[in-house]
């Protein structure tokens, strides 16, 4: 164990159909935003905004923040980065009842 190593648990919500869940986040602190489809049989539609407007948060490192993406079940979907003091919003738009949860956390 490293000396001076705090244990603390990051804001999770699990967000039903057309609920959604918003974090003011840190400037200067990089972000982590992760969203993770519980359906074992369907897909779940997410919008999601408040990243900064140029492409540097990434979903996995390949798809950029803003907009909608689609997580097959059972998926998660990772960014990290500085969200430059924005409101990071996480909106469920799933046609079916599928329940997603969400883990923002934002140090400092």
């Amino acid at each position: 164990m490293a000396q001076g190593m705090v244990k603390s648990k990051a804001d999770t919500v699990r967000l039903s159909r057309f609920e959604f869940a918003q974090k003011q986040t840190n400037n200067g602190s990089d972000c982590i935003c992760s969203i993770t489809n519980n359906s074992q049989a369907n897909t779940a539609t997410i919008v999601l905004t408040g990243a900064p407007d140029s492409s540097t948060i990434t979903l996995d490192s390949t798809t950029t923040f803003n907009g909608t993406h689609y997580l097959k079940p059972g998926q998660q979907a990772i960014a990290v980065g500085n969200f430059a003091g924005t409101i990071i919003t996480v909106l469920n738009l799933s046609l079916l009842n599928v329940v997603i949860v969400v883990m923002l956390f934002c140090p400092g």
